[in-house]
This record gives C-alpha cells, structure tokens and sequence, in this order.
C-alpha cells in the first residue's frame, strides 16, 4: 500500500538486528500465541531494547539517541520533575531557544507530551531512545535532586504535581477512547491500565510511593471520603479535557496494597445514535426501526455486560424521539444524557428502584418506556403491565441469543399468554474488534477453525499483523453483530405450546433469521472483523 508505515519486521532486518528466518519464527509464535511481536523478540533476546527503539524511531520517522548519548543537562532537568519523568518515561535532555529536547521511550506516548508542554512551559522536540536506557538515566540523573528534596517532594505529591499526572492519564485516556481506567495498587508496585476496545491494556505507571496520593486526588474530585480507606466508595467526577466535557463514574475497593479505583468514562462525543454505523445491514436497521414505532409491546435486546445494548437502545430512541411522543428512561446510572427524554437514575440507598420508578412512570403518561435491564420477577411483571396498557417497552435482559430470552423471561414469572400479548421482538447483540485497516493481510482460515465454523479452506479472510496505529494489536474499533428475531403468531403460538429454546431457535431459522456467528461470519468474509473474533465472540447453536 501506497505511504503505508514500514513494517517494524523489515525495519529490524534492514538494521541487521534480525534475519528473515529469524522473524518468521516470532510471526508463527505470534500468530499461535498472539501478543506483539516486539515482545515476543525481546523475549527470545533476538533483538536488544536499544535495537528495537532505533526501528521505532525509524518507522516513526524520529531522531533516535543512543544511551550513551542520554546526558541531560540541569536546565532540561528542572523543566520537569522526577516523578512526571518517570510516569512519561521520558528524560528531558535540553532546552534550545525555549524548545525542550526530550527523550522517550515510546512513540505512543508522543500525545501526552502536550502535558509536559504544559508543566513546562517550553514546546516539546521528542526524539527516541531505549526505554530502558531512559529509565536508567532517569534514575541516575534525578537520584541527588530526589534525595536533596524528598521531604518537599513528598509535601507536594498531593498537589501540583500529582494533579499534573493525573490530568495526563486521563487526557490519554481520552484520547484512546478507553473505556475504563484501572488504578491497581500492590505491595511495592503500582499499576495502571486502559481497557479499550473490550482489551486492558498497561500504560507506564508513576513510582510506586505515589499512589495513595494520585488515589487520594481522585476520591477528592469525585468527593468522596479520604480518611475511608477500609470500604467501597462511589462517586463521580466531571471534567472539562481538551475542551470536552467528560463524566467519569468512580468506584473504590480496599485491597491487599491499597485503594484499587476503576474510573468509567462517558464521553458523549462516543454516544453513536446512527444505527447504520452500529454495525446493522439495511434491512436489520429498517427491523430495528420498526419494533421502536410500534405502538405498544415490549422489544428486548440480550446480551453480556459491555456487549453494547444501552447503545443500540439509545439510539432506538433517537429514531422515535420527537415532539408528540413522551419518552421516560429508568436507568442505573443513567449513561447519557438525551435532549427531549425524561430519564430517572436508580437510587436503592433511598429505595428509588426499578420497581417503584416504573410505577410512578405509568401515572407519568408516557408513550415509551425504557427499563435498563430486567433483571426480576417484580420488573418483569411491571414490564408486562405497562406493555398490555398502551405503552412500549425497551429494556435489556442477560441471555446468550435471541430465542433463549423467551424461555429466560418464564423463568421470571410472566405466564406464557402474557408474553405471547406482549413481547414484539428480541434482539441479541455482541461486539467483536475491527481488522486495522493500516496492517491488514490475507489469511486462510485454519483446519481448527473450518470445523469450528463451518466454512471452506479455500475461502479469504483477513487478520492485522500489528502496527503502531492499532498499538500492535492487530484492531482498531469495534462493532457490533446482531441476531434479531420478530415474534409472529406462528411463533408465539409455539412458546404457548412447548416453550423450548431449542424448539423456537428451529422455528426462527426457517423464518431466516440469521444468528450472531453467522452474522459475525459475514463480516469476517468482508474483512471487517477476524476469524478468532468470530469465534470469541459467539457460540455455537443448534441450527
């Protein structure tokens, strides 16, 4: 491909760090193992840290520095204090007519670096070097201020700089899209992880010693109690970050180490209300589309956590959201906020639960109602109820696909008959990661995974091989693939005779409803999605 980034294989050979058969070798290991495949090089001690950051910096058409050549001088030192030194992993070197010459150690980390802009005040010139080398360096160079201000630095760990640090982890996180931020506090150590696109992924933590306080930070901006150590916390923060507003959701835990804090992150920017760009074909959007303006019944949608259901029924709503329809959501917590939508949070420390909400919501007059997830007898009942009196009913419910939701909500409670009054469609979704578009290649599917899914050995299909744009993980993004059954009379009539999963999953498909593996097969023939995916992400069902 025409201006493609290098592979960091061909770089490495062309350096003479690494023979063809030698990479060929550590590709078969990653394709059999997974990981990236600098780790599996520097595992096997095929190439060196300094090798692979010299092809680094080659592929990211970088100034690369040798270790030798990491000598700070005391006014790039001061630009930037230890502890932010080592959470970046970068050694600032010098400063040249206000411009600060700074080492790091991963190319990934290029975005943060408006944050040492900032702390600096000075522009930033970035240029590469072993990671490890930075870290030595920034041990050597940095141990006498340490020691000379230890106590200052621990004084003023809680504030200027711990604020510092923290608004550049969040900023990252931001600007990964990340999902979920993990602080994990061990004995001696201190981890901190991204999970983005469904994966955790580990970033360069700050020193260890600095955690309570960076926890402490956290607990005050979402006004929780510091003293607290010994119970579980919630709490939320809103944050204005590079000009967004950002609402993350806090949760504390006592460990073992310390404080372990989870931050959730609601970006609304995030919020895809297009239901072409959730991932359905044409004909599954105008589905969709039709369950949400029937005029009364209830349209579930099943799935895991995190599978993506309050996002395709936020975005059912925003079909039918308009002036002459009164739309109320009961949500806990509620995720985003909707323009036009009345929506409650659950609140059960003052007894403001789905049931209590959803009958107050009925005397609300509403014409569709959104229930976040039924998840007991009581809110299936009231489900049903709201559903036989006029209105439409949205909600979520935890089952493996779409014709086993029918037997799971028996299960509840609700007699068969009033099911067969009520319920409209079920629509079951998982989320499977995206081929990256940068490292995409061809493969032929496996003999394993031909048996597994039923398809032929002479078929294409694709896999990323790892780059810096999908941070070598082969994927970028996410979508989502759905199995949508419609209840007829035929099939209703079916659960009022034999409930069966089995039994309605047979008739379903001879009203050709395709099921998520064979949806998820679909875009991995397009080249949307990978075979490994397919199979991690679905399950094999009774045809």
């Amino acid at each position: 491909m025409s201006g493609a980034t290098q592979l960091i294989g061909e770089i490495l050979i062309e350096l003479g760090a690494l023979s063809g058969g030698q990479l060929q070798v550590a590709l078969g290991e990653q394709r059999r193992m997974g990981g990236r495949l600098c780790e599996i090089l520097l595992a096997k001690e095929i190439i060196s840290h300094e090798q692979l950051s010299q092809a680094l910096a080659r592929q990211q058409q970088l100034e690369w520095i040798p270790s030798t050549e990491l000598n700070p001088s005391d006014e790039a030192l001061e630009m930037l204090d230890a502890s932010s030194a080592r959470a970046f992993c970068a050694l600032p070197l010098s400063v040249i007519q206000g411009q600060l010459r700074i080492a790091i150690g991963n190319p990934e980390n290029i975005p943060l670096l408006g944050d040492v802009e900032q702390m600096s005040g000075c522009s930033v010139l970035p240029v590469l070097a072993s990671e490890t080398a930075i870290a030595e360096a920034v041990d050597k160079h940095y141990q006498q201020q340490v020691k000379a201000k230890r106590k200052a630095e621990e004084e003023v760990s809680s504030s200027a700089p711990i604020v510092r640090l923290l608004e550049g982890i969040l900023s990252r996180a931001v600007a990964d899209k990340a999902a979920d931020i993990h602080f994990e506090p061990y004995q001696g150590q201190f981890r901190i992880r991204m999970r983005s696109d469904g994966v955790l992924y580990e970033i360069d933590p700050p020193p260890a010693h600095l955690a309570t306080a960076l926890v402490s930070r956290i607990k005050v901006l979402a006004d929780l109690d510091i003293s607290e150590t010994r119970m579980p916390q919630d709490g939320r923060i809103d944050l204005v970050i590079d000009g967004h507003r950002i609402d993350f959701r806090v949760s504390t835990v006592p460990t073992q180490g310390g404080e372990s804090v989870v931050l959730r992150l609601l970006d609304q920017r995030n919020l895809q209300t297009d239901l072409t760009e959730l991932g359905l074909d044409k004909s599954e959007e105008q589905q969709l589309t039709e369950f949400a303006r029937r005029p009364h019944g209830i349209v579930l949608v099943t799935g895991p956590t995190g599978s993506g259901k309050t996002t395709t029924l936020y975005s059912l709503l925003h079909q039918v959201n308009d002036p002459d329809t009164k739309i109320i959501t009961v949500e806990d917590p509620v995720e985003y906020d909707l323009d036009g939508i009345v929506q409650v949070p659950i609140n059960e420390e003052i007894n403001v639960t789905y049931q209590s909400v959803l009958r107050t919501m009925l005397r609300q007059d509403p014409d569709i109602i959104l229930v976040g997830e039924i998840r007991d007898p009581e809110t299936a009942q009231i489900a049903v109820e709201a559903a036989l009196t006029g209105h439409l009913v949205l909600s979520t419910l935890h089952t493996n696909d779409a014709p086993s939701t029918v037997t799971r909500m028996i299960d509840l409670g609700v007699e068969p008959f009033l099911l067969a009054a009520t319920i409209e469609g079920i629509v079951a979704q998982r989320l499977v990661r995206c081929v990256c578009p940068e490292c995409s290649q061809e493969v032929k599917p496996t003999a394993q995974q031909c048996d597994d899914l039923g398809i032929s050995a002479d078929e294409t299909f694709f896999k990323g091989q790892g780059c810096a744009n999908c941070h070598f993980t082969g994927y970028t993004g996410r979508t989502a693939i759905y199995e949508i059954l419609e209840l007829d009379s035929a099939l209703k009539e079916q659960f009022l005779g034999n409930p069966s999963t089995i039994l309605l999953r047979e008739q379903a498909r001879k009203r050709n409803m395709r099921t998520l593996r064979e949806r998820a097969i679909e875009l991995a023939r397009a080249g949307r999605t990978t075979l490994e995916e397919v199979i991690k992400g679905t399950q094999a069902q009774d045809s």
